[in-house]
């Protein structure tokens, strides 16, 4: 069984994908005794636990047992980047029935793919940033339209300059208290201005 466990914005942990509902519980455990495998691989790059109880986390215990898993390796997983960047914070978790199920070449074998969850991780970051910054992009440059028509409709009726027209639909945002890109679609659209 396996899991990825995941800290965005050093905000609280999640699973974000799992082979198997018990590895949803035996995540779930270590997330509410706030100590395990997957918490101590945020930080270290491998915990394994032979099995449990593990004198290490107490209030873990045996819990995990009690949901059918008796050993557990997991692995840290960061997304490469700069220091000062939000990085991706969590762990790849695995999970046996058995006692002592993960040897040395299986450890190792870990290491590589979170070593490759990390980087596909980074991307998926990346990408969903970029799509990010597209939506405001766009949103900005819609913004910028209706204002702008919103101005050019000021200025023709009332004969005033860009800046006072802008003033305008400023000061008619702050009045009613919504914001000025609704207040310049209201008045591209309808003609009304309040």
């Amino acid at each position: 069984m396996a899991s990825i466990t995941i800290r965005e914005d050093g905000a609280e942990l999640n699973t974000h994908a799992s082979t198997k509902p018990t590895a949803l519980d035996v995540d779930a455990a270590q997330y509410d005794a706030n100590e395990g495998p997957c918490l101590d691989a945020i930080e270290e790059t491998v915990v394994y636990a032979a099995s449990f109880p593990d004198p290490r986390w107490p209030t873990l215990a045996s819990r995990p047992a009690e949901s059918g898993v008796e050993s557990a390796v997991s692995f840290r997983l960061r997304a490469p980047g700069r220091t000062d960047d939000i990085l991706l914070a969590g762990s790849l978790n695995a999970y046996a029935p058995l006692p002592n199920a993960f040897d040395d070449e299986a450890r190792e074998i870990g290491l590589i793919l979170a070593a490759h969850a990390s980087v596909a991780a980074r991307a998926v970051g990346e990408r969903e940033a970029l799509e990010h910054l597209g939506q405001n992009l766009h949103q900005a440059l819609s913004s910028r339209d209706v204002i702008g028509q919103a101005k050019g409709i000021l200025m023709e009726r009332l004969r005033i300059t860009p800046e006072d027209a802008f003033d305008a639909l400023r000061r008619s945002s702050q009045e009613l208290n919504v914001k000025l890109r609704q207040v310049a679609e209201r008045l591209a659209t309808t003609g009304e201005f309040t």
